[in-house]
């Protein structure tokens, strides 16, 4: 009997903090935060490029996991 394939993630990727957006989102289900203290948090982009806020911010959105600052 097989293993179970493994899902694969496909979204987009943080370079700030080396995270997909998934793993982003799913931090952000387990310690929900609003969107500007998430980017600190999660995303890293306190120091960072930035380049994926706008498509951070529509990804989180698109998954109902987005809290207005």
């Amino acid at each position: 009997m097989s293993a179970a394939p493994e899902e694969v993630d496909s979204s987009p990727y943080c370079c700030c903090s080396a995270a997909t957006f998934q793993e982003i989102l799913e931090r952000q289900r387990a310690k929900p935060l609003p969107f500007m203290e998430l980017l600190m948090v999660h995303a890293g982009c306190g120091s960072g490029c930035g380049s994926c806020i706008d498509d951070l911010e529509a990804y989180l959105r698109s998954h109902d996991a987005y809290i207005e600052d």
